[in-house]
C-alpha cells in the first residue's frame, strides 16, 4: 500500500502540472495495458508482428514516461508518444487484428483524445490532421482491399479483443474525466474562498473609500467656505487701502498703505490657489471648451506678467511662431491660468536676466494642431532631486534660500493638474544656479486656420492704443449709434466726446428705422446682435424703407464676434465696414476718417489749452479688483476716467442683467433660446469692455451653447454665470465705497427732479434725462424709497420709457 501511495504521489499528485498528470494517466494506462495484452495475445495465437509492435510501444512509453517525469521533457515526450501510437502501433494493430471487426475503434478514439488533451498550437493541428489522415487511410484501405486485413481466427478472439480494447480505453478516459473533475472541484472551492475574501476586502475598501471621501469633502467644504468668507474682508481691506493711497499726502502713511496692498494681494492670491486646488481635488473643476482668439489669449497673459517683470528689470523676450492659427477651440481661461502661473513663477525666482516665452505650432491630425509653450528663465534653477517635489501641494523648495519669496507652493500643483485635465503634462529642464525651462504641449482644434502672422508687430499696434488721443473734430456731423445695450452706447458716446460729434441713440432696429425717416445721419453704427430685428435684418430693411433719408450714409457693423473673415462677410452683405467690440479708439477714428466726408472733418494738433485741460483733469487710480484686467480695458478707452465710469455703469446694470438672465433660465426652452443667446452676448460684451475677461469668457461659452442648441449645457452653466455676476457686483462695489451721498431731506426737490426727468423723457431729450437721473441718484433715501429709485434707474439705463414714466408716476403719488 505504501508503494502504491508513493507511486500515486510521484505520477498523479495534485501538486504536479495538469498536463503532466494527464500525460501520465494515458501513457501509464497504455503501458500497463500493453504488458497485460502480450500474454493474452500469445495464448490466443495473435500475430508475432503485433506482439513485436506492442513491445516496442511499451518501451517507447516507458522511455517517454521517464523523460517527462524525471527530465522535464514533457512536450517532446508527448509528441514522441503521438508519433509512436498514431504512425506505428495503431495502423499495424488495425491490419493484423481484424480491421473493422476488432476493438480498434476504441484505440483510434483514444489516440485522438490523447492529442486533444495534451497538445496545443501548431503541434496540435499537425498531429490531429496526421492522425485523422491515418485513421481515414486505414479504413479506406480495408474497405477497398480487404485482403490486406488479417482477420482474427475465431469468434472468441474477436470478442476478447473488443472487450480488452474497450476496458483499457474506457479506464483511461474515465481516469482523465475523474482527474479533471477533481481539478474543477478544487478550483471551484478555491474560487468560492477567494470570492468571499474578495467580497470582504471590497466591502472594506468601499468603507475606507467612503471614509476618505467624507474626509476629503469635509476638508474641501471647509477650505471653500473659509476661502469665500476670507475673500470678503480682504476685498474690503484692499478697497479701503486704495482710498488711503488716493487721499493721503503723508509719505509714511503711503508706505504703510503700499505694504498693506502688497500683503493683501499675496493673501488673496493664496486664497484663490486654495480654492482652485480644492475644486480640483473634489472633481468640481472641469475643462470647458470654447472658441478663442490666440492673440487675445497671449495679450491677456502678457498683460498680467509684464508689469511684474518690469518691476524687477527683467527682459521679457517673445518668440511666437507666425503660423499659429487665429482661432482655436479649447479652454482659454485654464490655458491663461497655466501660462500665468508658469511665467509668474519664473519672474518670482529670477533676480536678473530675462524671461523667454516661446510658442511653436505643428500640424497634428485632421483639424488639430499641437501648440508647444516654453518658458525659459535665468533664475536660481532647481536641483534634480527637487523637481518631483515641486508638483506636491504646499511644497516649497529650499525654504531658507527662498524665504523672502511669497507663495504657498500650490501654483505648480494646480498647473500640473490643469494640464493633465487637458491631456498634457508639464516638463522641466533645469540647471541648478543657471535657470530653468518649463514646457508643455496642447492639442487644439482649429476653428480658423488663418495664421496670426507677426505677433510682436500686432502687439505693438494694440499697445499703441494706450496713447490714443483724437486729432480731429466734427461738430457739424451727426452719427446714429444703434445698440440694445445701454452701456455700449454710453461707451461709444464717451469715445467721441472730444470730437464734438452730435450723436443720436437707438435701442433697437425698429427705433433705427423710425429715426432715419426723420433725419439724415452722416454715419450709422449698427450692432449686429439685437433682440427682435437684428443688425443684418435692420440693414436690409433700410434699403427698401420708404422715406429713408440715409440711403447714401455709410453703415458700419458692430460685432463682438470679430473672427477672421468677418470683414469680408459684412462687406458682402453691403456694409461699408465693421468694428469689433469692445471698440478700439484708434480703429474707430480710422473708420470715421475713411467714411466721413472731408468737409465735415476739422483736423488739429493738441494745443496748450488742451494739454492744460488734460493736466488739470485728475486721473482716477483704478483699484485692484479680482477678475478685472484694467490694462485690457484701457485698450478700449483713452484714459482711466472713462474706464472707471464704464465700470460704474456696469456695476449699476448687473442687478438688472442678472434678473433678466434668471427669468430666461426659469423659462428655458427652444423658443427663447435665441433671446437667451442675445442676452449672454450682451453680458459678454459689457464684461470685456471693462476688462472682466473671465466673466466674459463664461458668458461666451453660454452664447456658443445657446447658438448650438445645447439646452442641457445652458441649464448647467447658467447658475455659474449668475454666481459670477453676483460675485463681480460684490467686488465692484469698492468703486463706490469712497462716495458718501447726502440724504435728501426736502422731498419737494425730489418731486421737482422727477418732473424734470419726466419732461425730458417726453421730449426725447436723452442728454437732459441722463443729467436729471444723475441728480436724483446723487442722494440717498430711506430703504423703501431707495429701492423704487434704483428700479427707476434701471429702466432709464435700458431705455424702457413707458416703464420709467410709470415708476415716476408712482413716486410722485
Amino acid at each position: 500500500m505504501k508503494k502504491l501511495k508513493a507511486f500515486n504521489k510521484i505520477f498523479f499528485s495534485p501538486d504536479l502540472p495538469t498536463d503532466l498528470v494527464l500525460f501520465n494517466i494515458i501513457t501509464i494506462t497504455g503501458f500497463l495495458g500493453g504488458i497485460i495484452t502480450i500474454p493474452f495475445n500469445i495464448l490466443n495465437g495473435m500475430s508475432g508482428i503485433l506482439t513485436a509492435v506492442i513491445i516496442v510501444s511499451i518501451i517507447i512509453d516507458g522511455v517517454c514516461i521517464y523523460m517527462a517525469n524525471f527530465r522535464n521533457y514533457l512536450k517532446n515526450s508527448t509528441i514522441a508518444v503521438c508519433f509512436a501510437v498514431a504512425i506505428g502501433l495503431f495502423p499495424v494493430m488495425f491490419f493484423v487484428t481484424g480491421g473493422i471487426n476488432s476493438g480498434m475503434v476504441c484505440w483510434f478514439s483514444m489516440g485522438i483524445i490523447f492529442i486533444f488533451m495534451l497538445l496545443d498550437g501548431m503541434d496540435f493541428v499537425f498531429m490531429l490532421l496526421t492522425d485523422v489522415a491515418i485513421v481515414a487511410g486505414c479504413y479506406a484501405i480495408s474497405y477497398y482491399h480487404p485482403e490486406y486485413v488479417v482477420n482474427l481466427e475465431s469468434r472468441q478472439s474477436v470478442f476478447f479483443d473488443v472487450v480488452q480494447s474497450l476496458m483499457i480505453c474506457s479506464f483511461a478516459t474515465g481516469a482523465i474525466i475523474k482527474f479533471q473533475r477533481n481539478i474543477y472541484d478544487k478550483l471551484y472551492k478555491q474560487a468560492a474562498i477567494n470570492n468571499d475574501d474578495l467580497l470582504e476586502k471590497t466591502l472594506q475598501a468601499k468603507k475606507a473609500e467612503k471614509q476618505a471621501q467624507t474626509a476629503t469633502e469635509a476638508k474641501s467644504n471647509f477650505l471653500a467656505n473659509m476661502s469665500h468668507e476670507i475673500r470678503t474682508p480682504i476685498n474690503t481691506i484692499m478697497g479701503m487701502d486704495e482710498m488711503i493711497l488716493r487721499e493721503t499726502s503723508e509719505k509714511v502713511v503711503e508706505e504703510y498703505a503700499l505694504d498693506i496692498k502688497t500683503a493683501s494681494q499675496n493673501l488673496l492670491s493664496l486664497i484663490n490657489d486654495i480654492l482652485d486646488i480644492t475644486k480640483i481635488e473634489s472633481g468640481k473643476m472641469g475643462i470647458v471648451k470654447g472658441e478663442y482668439a490666440f492673440m487675445s489669449l497671449m495679450h491677456d497673459v502678457l498683460n498680467n506678467v509684464n508689469l511684474r517683470a518690469k518691476e524687477k528689470n527683467l527682459e521679457l523676450r517673445l518668440n511666437i511662431a507666425n503660423n499659429i492659427p487665429c482661432n482655436m477651440l479649447g479652454d482659454d481661461i485654464r490655458i491663461k491660468q497655466v501660462l500665468t502661473n508658469i511665467i509668474t513663477n519664473a519672474v518670482k525666482y529670477t533676480q536678473e536676466g530675462y524671461i523667454e516665452i516661446t510658442v511653436t505650432c505643428e500640424k497634428s491630425f485632421g483639424q488639430y494642431v499641437d501648440l508647444t509653450f516654453k518658458v525659459k528663465d535665468t533664475g536660481i534653477g532647481i536641483k534634480p532631486e527637487d523637481i518631483k517635489r515641486m508638483f506636491e501641494s504646499f511644497e516649497r523648495l529650499e525654504v531658507n534660500r527662498n524665504r523672502n519669496i511669497e507663495g504657498a507652493g500650490l501654483g505648480m500643483t494646480i498647473t500640473q493638474n490643469l494640464l493633465k485635465m487637458m491631456g498634457s503634462n508639464l516638463e522641466v529642464d533645469s540647471t541648478y544656479g543657471e535657470g530653468s525651462t518649463f514646457y508643455f504641449t496642447l492639442t487644439q482644434e482649429v476653428v480658423n486656420g488663418e495664421p496670426i502672422g507677426d505677433f510682436e508687430q500686432k502687439l505693438k499696434q494694440l499697445t499703441a492704443n494706450y496713447e490714443y488721443s483724437t486729432s480731429f473734430e466734427a461738430p457739424n456731423a451727426t452719427f446714429l449709434i444703434v445698440d440694445d445695450n445701454t452701456m455700449n452706447r454710453k461707451v461709444f458716446v464717451a469715445l467721441l466726446k472730444d470730437s464734438k460729434v452730435k450723436i443720436k441713440e437707438a435701442a433697437s432696429g425698429a427705433e433705427c428705422l423710425q429715426l432715419i425717416k426723420q433725419q439724415h445721419f452722416d454715419m450709422i453704427f449698427l450692432d449686429h446682435m439685437m433682440p427682435g430685428m437684428d443688425g443684418v435684418e435692420t440693414f436690409k430693411a433700410m434699403a427698401t424703407l420708404d422715406g429713408n433719408k440715409c440711403l447714401g450714409t455709410p453703415v458700419i457693423a458692430l460685432t463682438a464676434n470679430a473672427i477672421a473673415g468677418a470683414k469680408d462677410r459684412y462687406l458682402t452683405m453691403g456694409f461699408h465696414g465693421f468694428l469689433s467690440k469692445p471698440v478700439v479708439p484708434a480703429q474707430l477714428e480710422k473708420m470715421i476718417r475713411d467714411f466721413l466726408p472731408q468737409s465735415l472733418l476739422e483736423y488739429h494738433e493738441p494745443d496748450a489749452k488742451d494739454e492744460a485741460r488734460k493736466n488739470r483733469t485728475k486721473k482716477i487710480e483704478l483699484p485692484d479688483i479680482e477678475g478685472i484686467d484694467w490694462d485690457y480695458a484701457l485698450l478700449h478707452f483713452p484714459d482711466s476716467n472713462m474706464v472707471y465710469q464704464s465700470a460704474i455703469d456696469f456695476y449699476d446694470s448687473i442687478g438688472f442683467e442678472r434678473d433678466e438672465l434668471l427669468r430666461y433660465y426659469n423659462n428655458l426652452d427652444e423658443s427663447i433660446l435665441e433671446d437667451y443667446r442675445i442676452k449672454v452676448h450682451g453680458i459678454k460684451s459689457m464684461s470685456n469692455t471693462i476688462g472682466a475677461t473671465s466673466l466674459g469668457g463664461v458668458a461666451k461659452l453660454l452664447e456658443y451653447a445657446a447658438r448650438d442648441g445645447d439646452i442641457e449645457r445652458v441649464r448647467i452653466m447658467t447658475p455659474i454665470l449668475i454666481e459670477e455676476l453676483d460675485s463681480m457686483q460684490s467686488r465692484l462695489s469698492v468703486l463706490t465705497s469712497d462716495v458718501t451721498k447726502p440724504a435728501l431731506e426736502d422731498m419737494d426737490e425730489l418731486f421737482a427732479l422727477l418732473e424734470m426727468l419726466k419732461m425730458s423723457i417726453m421730449t426725447h431729450d436723452s442728454e437732459a434725462a441722463d443729467n436729471n437721473m444723475k441728480q436724483i441718484m446723487a442722494y440717498t433715501y430711506d430703504e423703501d424709497m431707495q429701492a423704487k429709485i434704483d428700479h427707476l434707474n434701471l429702466h432709464m439705463m435700458n431705455l424702457e420709457v413707458d416703464e420709467a414714466l410709470e415708476d415716476i408716476d408712482k413716486l410722485q403719488s
